[in-house]
């Protein structure tokens, strides 16, 4: 059976129980209360469930426990876990309980209201109006942090990636809340999930990304294993804890929320977590979009990693949106020269071939050139400084004219990136024996284009610095810029969201040096936009894909409820 074709697979679910205040009751006269009554100060959490051996609980229809995945038939599911995420590994970690994670057994009021509750609880009680009460969003950022740990333990390092089990655990938890999940390979062990929530149909879908795999880890430096999932001081610590393990959380509990409070919005909401985005994405987004376009149906949104909620001095949040990123044109190398044995060496080998061009790349600055959308980014966040600082990045393009702005705005690596075309010599290859002189040695560049840059122009001037025809390039990875409108309906919504929750925010689309998956859906027509409801700070920021990665309590908490509010706040066709 060829890869990505459908077979039914073992899938026990646990039941969850709800509180009989949350089941809703027939109604068949013309005096129903409508599903949409407004939440007052209502909220309460749900109880324990109680369950039979069989795992059902008491009274409650028995699940099939077969469903449609869409798993490759080499693949074996992994058996549910028992009871909660954590039970079986809280004990395996220092430091592991996140204080707090018990769970309520009865309802709440809150008392500042509870006088109005009590009457909405009368009528919440007689009709479906009763899933319109507040969700518990404490709860659901415990539940986040619980569903993130468990997936860190898979270790999804790219490469080999191994997705596969990470989608079958998140599908298994979309599930257990009655959101149908698919999970497809698009090779043996590189799986990526599809859910989708169906909303009121008034408007076209949105899709929430996240990826699956991520960057290797060496525990040396690490406070915890990368791999442990360790809760300690209200963090989760891993490879992948931001860098998007988190943010894959965020979206499923996000999907979890709307669900749980039986208000659907306009848009059906469709969840892809994906393989493959570390080296390029051609075994994740770019094999769905090649060969499941209809799991995309028509989006016109989607939201990603890319960007996130800033601290500026004093304090301030700035919201930034990737709208538009520089893009990758990775290259390897190669040079070739006479063999042999370490103590007798020829006057050149590959090696030195090798090392020479690498100095003349090191030597080498590409030059600057201020595009557009770089130009408005920094435009847009000249009135959050001091002069004479808040001039010079208002007019940026005739600031630089100066070398000595130019040697200090450059200083900063991300500022200087944004500016011109940079190449990062990163995999070094050669002899695997101190005295044997190899007759080939390689490097691989990470090179990054501003947007707009023809891959082959930057070719011939590479080729032209490194002035050496014996040494071949070759193209590991390139494709071309994109961007997506800054003024869409979506960025309406991240606005809203950040006058309302982030106390009047401002809201700056930005371009990244770095690249994601948005490239593939842009091409298929479906506006991009880089954004995690995160609050990160600097040290956040150099943990991802650096050592001690993590994401706080607060963070998955808010998340999932700015998400949420992002998504009820897009604008209705």
């Amino acid at each position: 059976m060829a890869c990505g074709q459908p077979v039914d697979i073992e899938n026990p679910c646990r039941t969850i129980d709800v509180s009989p205040v949350l089941r809703r009751p027939s109604f068949q006269d013309s005096n129903r209360m409508p599903k949409s009554l407004p939440s007052a100060c209502f909220s309460w959490t749900e109880p324990a469930a109680q369950s039979t051996p069989n795992g059902q609980r008491p009274g409650a229809p028995i699940r099939e426990n077969r469903v449609r995945r869409g798993v490759h038939k080499s693949v074996r599911l992994e058996a549910a876990p028992d009871g909660d995420l954590l039970a079986r590994e809280r004990g395996k970690c220092r430091g592991l309980p996140l204080r707090g994670m018990t769970r309520s057994s009865r309802p709440t009021l809150t008392q500042r209201c509870a006088p109005a509750a009590l009457g909405l609880v009368a009528a919440l009680l007689g009709g479906d109006a009763c899933l319109a009460a507040d969700l518990d969003w404490r709860r659901l950022g415990n539940e986040s942090a619980e569903v993130l740990a468990d997936v860190i333990r898979i270790d999804t390092q790219n490469p080999p990636g191994g997705e596969t089990a990470a989608a079958n655990a998140l599908a298994r938890r979309l599930d257990a809340e009655g959101i149908k999940a698919e999970v497809f390979e698009s090779s043996p062990g590189r799986g990526n999930l599809h859910a989708r929530l169906p909303g009121s149909g008034g408007a076209p879908p949105v899709i929430l990304l996240a990826h699956l795999d991520v960057v290797p880890a060496d525990p040396r430096g690490w406070r915890f294993p990368p791999f442990s999932g360790a809760l300690e001081h209200g963090y989760v610590y891993g490879r992948g804890a931001l860098d998007a393990k988190g943010v894959a959380v965020v979206e499923l509990m996000a999907l979890v929320a709307l669900k749980r409070s039986g208000q659907p919005i306009d848009r059906d909401v469709i969840l892809l977590a994906t393989a493959d985005e570390e080296t390029g994405g051609k075994a994740g987004a770019g094999w769905i979009v090649q060969h499941r376009p209809e799991l995309l149906a028509s989006a016109e949104y989607l939201l990603t990693e890319g960007d996130h909620i800033h601290v500026a001095k004093g304090g301030r949040k700035v919201v930034q949106v990737a709208v538009a990123e520089k893009t990758p044109c990775w290259l390897k190398l190669i040079a070739r020269g006479e063999g042999g044995h370490g103590s007798t060496p020829p006057a050149q080998t590959a090696v030195t071939r090798l090392i020479r061009a690498l100095d003349k790349i090191r030597r080498y600055h590409t030059g600057v050139r201020l595009v557009r959308p770089v130009e408005e980014y920094f435009a847009a966040l000249a009135p959050l400084e001091r002069e004479p600082l808040r001039s010079k990045l208002a007019h940026l393009s005739e600031a630089l004219e100066d070398p000595v702005f130019l040697a200090e705005f450059t200083r900063n690596p991300r500022q200087n990136a944004l500016i011109r075309n940079t190449m990062t010599p990163t995999v070094l290859e050669g002899s695997p024996k101190t005295n044997v002189i190899p007759e080939e040695a390689s490097a691989q560049l990470d090179c990054r284009l501003l947007p707009g840059e023809r891959p082959a122009d930057f070719l011939a001037l590479l080729r032209e610095v490194i002035a050496d025809e014996t040494i071949r390039v070759d193209t590991l990875l390139s494709f071309p810029a994109s961007s997506s409108d800054p003024s869409s309906g979506l960025m309406a919504a991240i606005r809203k969201l950040a006058a309302t929750d982030l106390g009047g925010a401002p809201v700056i689309p930005s371009v990244i040096p770095g690249f994601t998956d948005s490239h593939y859906f842009r091409e298929h027509g479906v506006a991009s936009y880089g954004f995690v409801p995160f609050v990160l700070s600097e040290d956040d920021e150099k943990t991802v894909h650096g050592i001690n990665e993590r994401v706080s309590l607060e963070n998955l908490r808010d998340g999932v409820r700015r998400l949420v509010a992002l998504l009820r706040a897009l604008p209705a066709r």
